[in-house]
């Protein structure tokens, strides 16, 4: 049976200095926040299409080390019904490669996401790219977007974000460590 042990939380508090990353970095008119409330934090905003515009995004410095034998990402979320990006950087650079797997959200219902890491694919400015395999090991940067280009308000809560070798099956009772 496998371990809480064998994965480590990515916690997710306001000294992790999450940077937010819209279309306005090229003109557009998308605005996005983190707030954080009782050990939740929430990535809101509006999405603007405006000048071409059309994403806010979220990303922030892995500060925890990978376990060694991590083989997917664990992410509890909440959102009102649109479609992310939940992205691994392997590189320090802001303006670097994303690995990306898309995620539904249910409005207002939190759900539990297991995403292996052949499931991510390689973009760099929304499109797709050759890369290496993404290893887990590597990821130095993690973050949410939002590209649906549907305009209007936007609301994704997360509870936890685990990096490891736990098969999700065996955390039916147990506590992931959120923040």
């Amino acid at each position: 049976m496998s371990s809480v042990s064998q994965s480590a939380p990515f916690t997710i508090e306001p000294e992790n200095s999450w940077n937010i990353i819209n279309d306005s970095v090229m003109g557009g008119g998308s605005s996005s926040s983190v707030s954080y409330d009782n050990k939740v934090a929430t990535f809101s905003g509006e999405l603007s299409l405006d000048n071409n515009g059309g994403f806010a995004s979220i990303r922030a410095r892995l500060t925890t080390k990978v376990p060694a034998k991590a083989t997917h990402v664990y992410i509890r979320v909440k959102g009102d019904g649109r479609k992310y990006q939940l992205r691994l950087r392997t590189d320090s650079n802001w303006d670097a490669a994303a690995y990306s797997r898309t995620f539904n959200t249910k409005r207002d219902e939190w759900l539990t996401y297991q995403f292996s890491a052949a499931e991510f694919i390689a973009l760099f400015r929304g499109q797709q790219v050759n890369a290496p395999e993404l290893k887990l090991t590597d990821v130095k940067q993690i973050g949410f977007l939002l590209a649906d280009k549907q305009p209007g308000q936007f609301s994704l809560s997360f509870k936890s974000i685990l990096l490891g070798a736990v098969d999700l099956s065996s955390l039916v009772f147990v506590r992931i460590q959120c923040f």
